[in-house]
């Protein structure tokens, strides 16, 4: 083949593509104008609801209530720690009584661990019973 050959090969499968380009336009104009005539907006990407609350709503209970989440001024630590310095002694029964009705969630079992690994309380057992007894280091 001559140059000359190759460039009007070249020629002819330009305009047979260019010419099946213009029928794609014309198909998309179409599918636009239905889209269009049914109140739809072609361009529009459809999107996937999101799971999960909505952004910016608020807690609610199951009764539509507000709840407000309470926040404690004092860390755990602290709080197990001011009670134990108050009431040398108690028991862990006593402390989770104590951790319940102050209004905070789950049980003191975790930080009474903790104060006692790191050494600033000291606990022991009580003969015959269950439980332990705290005391200030």
């Amino acid at each position: 083949m001559t140059t000359s050959n190759i460039a009007i090969e070249l020629r002819k499968l330009v305009q047979q593509l260019h010419d099946e380009r213009a029928e794609h336009v014309k198909a998309i104009e179409a599918i636009d104008q239905t889209f269009h005539e049914l109140g739809l907006d072609s361009h529009k990407p459809i999107v996937k609801p999101q799971r999960g609350r909505p952004a910016g709503s608020k807690n609610t209970v199951n009764n539509g209530e507000n709840v407000k989440r309470k926040i404690s001024t004092a860390t755990a630590d602290t709080f197990v720690l001011s009670f134990i310095q108050a009431n040398p002694g108690c028991t862990t029964a006593q402390v989770n009584e104590h951790w319940i009705t102050a209004g905070r969630n789950g049980k003191a079992d975790q930080t009474l661990f903790k104060l006692v690994k790191s050494g600033q309380i000291a606990r022991k057992n009580i003969k015959g019973r269950r439980g332990s007894m705290y005391t200030i280091r």
